[in-house]
């Protein structure tokens, strides 16, 4: 092989890794779920499909967006880089619950904005999910399940039967910024540790769950499945 065949077979390497780098930068990125927070709507082990480009633009490596033209509404679920006071310094995914200038509340659980309650539904009959612990172990866990409906988003949440759900006394969200709150409302670390987030530090909207492996192998049935808006 020549050196000219050789620099031509480089450039258009360099040209191919750049062009996976700025659409997994500005596009979409693979997220990796690690944690339970989101479940049921997200599971342990989904690997998702952010659209970063949902609500801005902003250069890799930076923590905050370089240009906005939209702001998440209520119902989105939504990728963020970690807020101060988070336990994690990775990325977080959450649901925006509130936007500026609503008033927020928990109450066992339960979703109030604005002095009205989302309306909340037990779900009958048995629930469980898998979860995985900080050493990697898989465990089989209760659940008291519930369907909530928010803005024309219609997901289940979850509490741990017999136990408090995260209440949290109501608040205003300041200008600018969004309220989050996990699915597995008594399992995650939301707003109600961090505070309401700065709009600028989302990173884009979930779109779709890719792949899922769970405790035992491949869920084929989360495969390709659309987040629905």
């Amino acid at each position: 092989m020549n050196r000219q065949t050789v620099v031509r077979e480089l450039r258009a390497w360099i040209i191919i890794l750049l062009s996976v780098g700025a659409f997994r930068a500005f596009a979409y990125e693979p997220v990796h779920i690690p944690s339970g927070s989101m479940i049921p709507t997200l599971e342990v082990g989904d690997y998702v499909l952010v659209e970063k480009w949902a609500y801005g633009a902003r250069l890799p490596f930076t923590g905050a967006a370089q240009a906005t033209w939209s702001s998440p509404k209520r119902g989105d679920v939504v990728v963020l880089l970690a807020p101060p006071g988070s336990s994690r310094d990775d990325d977080l995914i959450k649901r925006v619950v509130a936007v500026a200038g609503d008033r927020v509340a928990l109450v066992d659980g339960a979703l109030r904005v604005n002095g009205v309650r989302a309306p909340r539904e037990a779900v009958p009959g048995p629930c469980r999910y898998a979860d995985r612990g900080e050493d990697g172990a898989w465990t089989d866990d209760p659940c008291a399940d519930f369907v909530e409906e928010l803005d024309g988003h219609r997901y289940h949440s979850y509490c741990t039967p017999g136990f408090p759900c995260g209440d949290v006394e109501e608040v205003t969200v300041p200008a600018g910024m969004v309220w989050l709150a996990g699915d597995h409302r008594d399992h995650s670390a939301d707003s109600r540790v961090f505070g309401p987030v700065p709009v600028g530090r989302i990173k884009g909207r979930a779109w779709l769950v890719a792949a899922s492996w769970g405790p035992h192998g491949p869920r084929w049935n989360r495969l390709l499945q659309g987040l629905k808006r």
